[in-house]
């Protein structure tokens, strides 16, 4: 029968060596969500653009960066920041967050495209890893007149109590108070015609006489 303090010293030993091991297989767990501060942009006002980068591992990241490729010059005016940013050192179990303000030069619909980071596992003679980014949905670019139909729709549904949501919805609104108006007009007329009509048989009667 082995001795009570050999076998406690034999299960410190192993633990030691799990301890040990495990700390050698951590390694960070690094992953980058790409998102913009509008769900729809309109011509000539800026927004952000948003690199949040996490590291879900035990091990800190080295060398840590993020580029985006996006937001050409020929449609994007970049106004503030900058789309390349070294973070440094991103500790395990944190994340960090990069920004950068454009603005867009156009109306229509854009497709973002992923962005990338990149970082080492260790601070020296480990291969640098690239991974990209989730793709954003499609972003609207409104011009100003489409803006301000959106702040006019938005007050009529309010107004409405959501009954009539749409530019067309209006259109018709429109349309049925332009010929109520219209058949009110008419009838009015009518009435005037009518009292004008008997007036005037009043007065050739008169003279008639």
């Amino acid at each position: 029968r082995r001795p009570p303090r050999l076998c406690t010293m034999r299960s410190l030993s192993a633990l030691l060596v799990a301890a040990c091991a495990a700390s050698a297989s951590a390694e960070p767990f690094i992953m980058v969500m790409k998102s913009v501060s509008m769900e729809r942009a309109v011509y000539g006002e800026s927004f952000d653009v948003i690199l949040r980068v996490f590291n879900n591992g035990d091990a800190p990241a080295h060398g840590v960066s993020v580029a985006d490729s996006d937001w050409s010059s020929s449609k994007f005016e970049l106004v503030k920041g900058s789309k390349e940013a070294d973070l440094g050192v991103l500790e395990g179990l944190s994340n960090a967050t990069h920004t950068f303000t454009v603005r867009p030069l156009f109306a229509g619909e854009y497709a973002p495209t992923a962005a990338t980071v990149g970082y080492s596992a260790a601070a020296s003679g480990t291969p640098r890893l690239t991974h990209t980014s989730n793709v954003p949905a499609k972003l609207p670019v409104l011009s100003r007149g489409e803006k301000y139909t959106q702040i006019a729709l938005a007050v009529g549904r309010v107004l409405s109590l959501n009954f009539v949501r749409t530019v067309w919805g209006w259109c018709m609104v429109a349309v049925f108070w332009a010929s109520l108006f219209g058949l009110i007009g008419l009838f009015k007329l009518h009435q005037k015609m009518r009292v004008w009509r008997h007036e005037r048989a009043v007065a050739e009667i008169e003279k008639m006489k």
